[in-house]
Order: structure tokens, then sequence, then C-alpha cells
């Protein structure tokens, strides 16, 4: 049980699934509140379309690891899953089975939400991983794009399927809050596509010799490190950026501009001297494992953005 939890990487599968409780019940819920209405997805739907993502998910990760077991063999032995822990007919099976039930689940909530069309997010993005862990991940950024959209996906999959509903139930008058919500979800969405875009390239830096010897085509190998390196720090640059941006038009209160500095803006800047000092492997995973502590601060944020609005009303 521990290796399959490993396999589907059962943290970052919390991650995922706390990610789309907090963007339902810290913004969606109180955006919504304070306009006078309520979210029209009932919580078991809810809960069965967070279930579906994290299946999804988890057929990712593990048919991930069934296509780079040789390439792991190079750049992380000592973590290598698929052919050491797990054969390589299980890994397959498991992510047969998570891959099929994600898709049937998440259309079950489609069909009960009478919104059946949104099924085809989950078998298309089904599709993407399979296609991003045999052939994608191999050509220059293509890989790197599809994998920060499909995190960027991850807190917009829950108003996409509110949003029909609200609609419905409200009619024109659900004009002015879509705004409103747009902007709260995009702004999020964003966040963890050039932070994950950052991180993927990091990652690229640290498995650059496996990369290179099984003729991946990612920005080290075809690009040069030095490239790779000054990429991610631009990445991390233009989020913090963008951070002073969304404080000073959308929400200039101090609660959130401290976060943004101390939570934030000055952890990115050290992770930019950690990517332009590291020279190793094990300095590259100390910076993508720093971007992954930061990109869980981002996500944290909702919970002040609960207070900010619940002191708008």
């Amino acid at each position: 049980m521990i290796t399959l939890l490993r396999l589907i990487r059962f943290l970052n599968l919390l991650i995922i699934a706390g990610t789309q409780v907090l963007v339902r019940y810290c913004v969606l819920n109180p955006l919504l509140g304070h306009y006078n209405m309520t979210a029209q997805l009932p919580d078991s739907s809810f809960i069965l379309l967070v279930v579906a993502t994290v299946f999804t998910a988890a057929a990712g990760y593990a048919i991930n690891d069934y296509f780079d077991r040789k390439m792991d063999q190079v750049n992380k032995p000592e973590s290598l899953i698929v052919g050491r822990l797990i054969y390589p007919r299980h890994a397959m099976a498991y992510h047969l089975f998570f891959s099929i039930s994600g898709a049937l689940i998440g259309t079950w909530v489609s069909y009960k939400a009478g919104l059946l069309y949104l099924c085809l997010v989950f078998y298309v993005v089904s599709g993407l991983l399979w296609f991003y862990s045999t052939t994608y991940k191999r050509e220059f950024l293509l890989g790197n794009v599809i994998v920060a959209l499909l995190t960027a996906l991850v807190p917009f999959l829950v108003l996409l399927y509110e949003l029909p509903l609200l609609a419905r139930t409200y009619g024109h008058s659900v004009t002015p809050v879509v705004h409103n919500l747009m902007t709260w979800f995009l702004g999020f969405s964003l966040f963890a596509f050039l932070l994950n875009f950052a991180r993927e390239v990091v990652k690229d830096a640290e498995d650059f010799e496996g990369d290179r010897a099984y003729g991946k085509r990612t920005v080290p190998v075809v690009w040069g490190m030095v490239t790779a390196r000054w990429l991610g720090m631009v990445l991390i640059i233009i989020s913090i950026l963008l951070l002073g941006l969304a404080w000073y038009f959308f929400i200039p209160d101090l609660i959130t501009l401290w976060y943004f500095i101390i939570l934030l803006a000055i952890p990115l800047g050290i992770v930019i001297i950690m990517i332009y000092r590291a020279g190793t492997p094990k300095r590259f995973h100390s910076a993508s494992t720093a971007l992954k502590v930061i990109m869980l601060l981002g996500l944290l944020y909702m919970v002040v953005v609960n207070f900010i609005i619940s002191g708008m009303q």
C-alpha cells in the first residue's frame, strides 16, 4: 500500500484535493454570498468532482513512472518505483483503474448536473496525460506547457462546473458576479501556471543527464543549462511582478501586502538565487522543492481571501 501511495504521489493528490476544497469554500462560496447567491453544485457532487480529479491525476502519475522507468534509473535510481518495487504491468493496471474510474465518476457528476458535455474534460485530460508520458514530454517545451496548464486547470475546474449552473438559476443577474469570479480564479490559475512552468524547467535541469542520454528534447538539452536557468528565473520574476500588480489593482489591503511580501515574494527571490547558483542535481532539486512549498503558500492565501470577502459584507 505504501508503495502504491508513492507511485500515485499521494501528497500531491492531497494538494490537488485541498486546492479544489479551498477554492470552493474560501473563494467561490464567500464571493457568491457577497451577492446573496449560493453555489449550485451540491456538496455530494462536488466531493465526487474532487475524487474524479484526484483519480485522473493518480492515473497520470502511474503511467508517467511506467514510461520513465529507464530514465529514472539514471536520474534518480534511489527513488525508482516501477521495475524495482512494483512490476511494470501492475503500474499499468493501476493507471487503467484510476483513469477509467476518474472518467466514469466525472461523467456521472456531469450527468447529474445536467452538464454532460463537461465530462469531456476528464477524457481529454486522461488522453493528454497518456500522450504526455509517451511523447509530449520528450518534445521541446510542449511537455512543460501541458503540465503547467493541467495544474492551472485544477482550481479553474470548480468554476467551470459552477458557472453554467449559476446562469441557469439566476439568469442575467449573475453577470456582475462572473467578472469577479473570473478575476479571482484566473489569478490563482495564472500563478499556478507560471510557478509550475518554472518548476518543470528546474526539474528538467535536475534530470539533465538522464534526459540527454535518452533523447529528451528538454530546455536544458536543447538550449543549454545556462538558458534553462535563466528561463526559470524569468518566469519567477514575472510571477513576483504580477503579485505586485494584483495587489495594487485588485486587493490593496495590508494583510495581502504582507502576505505577498513575506510568504511569496521574498521566498521566490531566494529561489531565484538558488537557481542562479545551482550547479548540481541536488541543488536544482532543492530549488524545485522550495517552489513547491511556495505554491502551497500561494494556495493557502485563499484562507486570507475568505476573511477579506467576509469583511466586505
